[in-house]
């Protein structure tokens, strides 16, 4: 079992993760069961306790703890065992590994790369902010380490927070509104620096951190004065979003780009390894980790799909097998570990609710039928997601082409700010015909591609203000059953794709219940609601 947290308040996206013989048998997130969004600052309970039900098994059956905190003091391990002793009767042999390996290892065993050039980079864990990392087959060789805080992840924090914005939670928010902005209106060259070592993140404008002390809260600033002084803004506070932020959002996002591309072109010089596996925080920065792969250097690229801290429980739970004698690890397919709900169990929920509904034959059919409508529904179905991006099970789904629809779905379904995007959902085979792409698929909603400019007009709910659009191949291998929703719409509408964005409303987690998803549905403009073989309507 491979756990993430910690019982300070920076540790967060608490998680866990079991394993058996190298397969992932379930994994999922602590903030899906207690409902509290980036859950901080303690422990996995509620995740353990779902793994073992998932996996139909009991905690004595479990011959590993797997965690990170390499560089913590042995204290953790007596706070760990009385965890496990208090709350599940038992406690496995724990090891711990350092945070940044837990994060390579998260990407490079699932990735089916043989051998590859494998960069880690967030805020900060176990002292280190960045790690470049060569994979070959059953073993991660450290080449470099950048040592918080010479941190991009605390850069892009910092300039989230000027924006107005939370950190460690609205980071792609910053990245959605820099499409809005123009990067040569601020010079950001003497804070973070693209120079023959990469980068170099000038600390004097940051808050300064001890060494061994916690990095500040979410809710206290990490930029210092000198941040002020240098852009000539205070931190936003207005509702509305004027110039300035967004031109500081801009070249925030290409001082990161630049950064990023700097590590990525440096060692695969010095290594010519040219397949790329990266995961951490700033992993999930799409639009950077498109930047990456278009790269003439870099032949593949893999991003772990769920590259915040909650992978470090997949991480760790990787490094155990290795150690415990497993060899071959499997390539990833898909993030469906979570949870799942019976029919009995669906209906049983909603007639406890007391609401009316439709059992029907072919939710297939009816799903499609109101999507070629331009309704917008709730889409929950089989195992929940791992990781950040719903991608096809706990979906909010429509129709790309309805007038307006983004923002309908911003502002009357998921309550948020009109300039945010949103995501796309293809068939694999379409892929190519609506998206400019290097790769042959992307099935996890890591990456943008350019929106072909012919498409552009009919994708008009998924195109971003710079053209890009966040995708998600769909194969019937993956997903059969969300494949033949797309084949189905495409039946009716002439394309294979849909607007697809996470089951949640403005700062709660993705639904995780039934119950939830009905919640959600009567305090949202969704239109209707399929749940299993049930639909809903208002």
């Amino acid at each position: 079992m491979g756990i993430n947290g910690g019982v300070r308040p920076g540790y967060q996206d608490i998680s866990a993760v079991l394993m058996r013989d190298g397969k992932v048998i379930a994994a999922i997130e602590e903030e899906r069961l207690n409902r509290v969004k980036h859950d901080a600052g303690h422990l996995p309970i509620l995740s353990v306790k779902e793994v073992l039900s998932i996996a139909g098994i009991s905690m004595e059956d479990v011959d590993i703890v797997a965690f990170h905190g390499s560089t913590w003091q042995l204290e953790i391990e007596i706070v760990l065992q009385k965890h496990f002793e208090n709350y599940f009767g038992f406690c496995p042999a724990i090891k711990r590994y350092h945070h940044h390996d837990c994060h390579a290892a998260s990407t490079f065993y699932p990735s089916g790369f043989e051998e590859a050039l494998v960069i880690t980079v967030d805020g900060s864990g176990d002292g280190v902010s960045t790690q470049i990392a060569i994979g070959r087959k059953n073993k991660i060789e450290v080449l470099h380490r950048f040592n918080r805080p010479q941190s991009l992840g605390m850069y892009y924090s910092m300039m989230t927070q000027l924006c107005g914005f939370t950190r460690d939670a609205d980071e792609y928010k910053l990245m959605g509104l820099a499409a809005y902005g123009d990067g040569s209106k601020f010079d950001l060259n003497s804070l973070l620096q693209i120079n023959e070592n990469c980068y170099h993140f000038d600390e004097s404008f940051m808050v300064e951190i001890l060494p061994g002390q916690s990095s500040p809260s979410r809710y206290e600033m990490l930029f210092s004065k000198k941040l002020h002084d240098q852009t000539g803004l205070q931190r936003r506070h207005e509702n509305e979003i004027s110039e300035p932020y967004k031109h500081l959002a801009a070249v925030a996002q290409s001082q990161l780009e630049k950064a990023l591309a700097a590590l990525v072109k440096k060692y695969i010089a010095e290594t010519e390894i040219r397949k790329v596996c990266i995961a951490g925080g700033v992993a999930l920065n799409c639009l950077a980790n498109q930047k990456i792969e278009a790269l003439e250097e870099v032949d593949e690229l893999f991003v772990q799909p769920a590259s915040s801290d909650a992978g470090i429980s997949l991480g760790a739970a990787y490094l155990a097998s290795l150690d415990s004698g497993v060899t071959n690890f499997e390539k990833q397919t898909h993030t469906f570990y979570g949870n799942q709900f019976s029919q009995s169990e669906i209906e049983e929920t909603i007639q406890k609710c007391n609401l009316d509904y439709i059992k029907v034959e072919n939710p297939v059919a009816a799903a499609a039928e109101l999507l070629s409508q331009n309704k917008v529904i709730g889409w929950f179905q089989g195992r929940m997601e791992f990781g950040p991006r719903a991608l096809g099970n706990r979906s909010i789904l429509t129709n790309p082409a309805a007038p307006g629809i983004q923002q309908i779905v911003n502002h009357k379904v998921k309550f948020r700010e009109g300039f945010r995007p949103f995501g796309a959902s293809v068939l694999e085979e379409d892929f190519h015909h609506f998206f400019e792409a290097k790769c042959s698929d992307a099935p996890y909603m890591t990456k943008v591609f350019k929106v072909k400019p012919e498409h552009q007009k009919l994708l008009e709910g998924v195109t971003h203000a710079d053209g890009t659009c966040r995708v998600q191949t769909v194969n019937k291998e993956q997903n059969e059953l969300y494949y033949n929703l797309l084949s189905a719409f495409k039946k009716q509408s002439g394309h294979g794709v849909l607007l697809n964005t996470s089951f949640n409303l403005n700062h709660e987690p993705i639904v995780n219940t039934p119950r939830e998803a009905i919640a959600s549905f009567y305090a949202s403009g969704l239109d209707a609601l399929i749940i299993g073989n049930c639909l809903i309507k208002k």
